[in-house]
């Protein structure tokens, strides 16, 4: 009976070995589409300085993007035309907006570049202020006197969507010239949950914070299309797993072979003491 087991511990090893050896040379395809150039940011009504980011997505998993320099940049509100010009920083355009908010207006960004055109619409939806709505958190004292606050990166059913940045001690100010902070969004969606098989991996931020500390959150209006590409980003990031269906493909809002979303947003923001929530 011992010579039978050993025999079968043997053989899977065996088995296991081989396995190795065959798959010891793992390799990546490229992305069954290649995009000439990559879309990042927008124009919000908080600040007047305003920040777009252009790049060439890397098609190899040990490259970084490359960013696009020398593109012209307009955003035309349905009144005027805001001109974008690169900053010292390659890849990433600026400009100032002095216009006042164009509700419910179209936004039309063009992007010349490599002598091509490319173009994209956002409508400029208006936010319901904080002090009207619901905050996505939870905040309570402890036994220490402290306060312990919960932050769910995802939470469904709402009327209108939004994306939220909460910071306070140790986690940044927003800022609109800053492409690498998603880690700090979170967002209300108005369409539900998605299925039940796709695991949520309880995707939260936790903190503790004192009486006296302050928590300055801003709340970003998003237009229906922006929600419902961003709701898809998601189903192939946060919400994939095993039982997930085929991959929707996000696809942004800017034409030709471009990829990313160019939005516009308003943004409400205030803040509190961690015993005022």
């Amino acid at each position: 009976m011992k010579t039978h087991y050993y025999f079968l511990i043997l053989f899977f090893c065996i088995v296991s070995f081989s396995a190795c050896k065959k798959d010891d040379k793992i390799s990546f395809d490229h992305p069954k589409r290649q995009y000439e150039l990559a879309v990042e940011g927008g124009i919000n009504t908080l600040t007047k300085n305003q920040f777009i980011k252009l790049s060439i997505p890397s098609l190899a998993l040990n490259a970084m993007p490359a960013a696009i320099s020398k593109a012209v940049i307009i955003v035309n509100d349905s009144k005027t035309n805001i001109v974008f010009k690169e900053t010292a920083i390659p890849g990433i355009y600026s400009a100032i907006n002095n216009n006042s908010p164009n509700y419910n207006k179209a936004y039309t960004l063009t992007i010349t570049y490599n002598n091509k055109t490319y173009t994209a619409v956002d409508t400029l939806r208006q936010v319901v202020n904080i002090v009207d709505d619901f905050l996505p958190l939870k905040v309570k004292i402890n036994s220490r006197g402290s306060y312990d606050g919960t932050i769910p990166k995802h939470t469904f059913g709402y009327l209108n969507p939004n994306k939220w940045w909460i910071n306070y001690t140790g986690i940044p100010v927003w800022n609109p010239s800053k492409f690498d902070g998603v880690q700090y969004y979170n967002y209300t969606h108005f369409l539900g949950s998605p299925n039940s098989l796709y695991p949520l991996n309880n995707l939260k931020r936790d903190f503790n914070l004192l009486s006296q500390d302050v928590i300055t959150i801003y709340k970003f209006s998003l237009s229906k299309g922006y929600a419902r590409y961003l709701y898809d980003v998601f189903l192939e990031t946060d919400w994939s797993g095993l039982f997930s269906s085929v991959p929707v493909n996000a696809q942004g809002n800017v034409s030709g072979n471009a990829q990313g979303y160019f939005y516009v947003t308003d943004i409400d923001l205030r803040r509190y003491k961690a015993k005022e929530l």
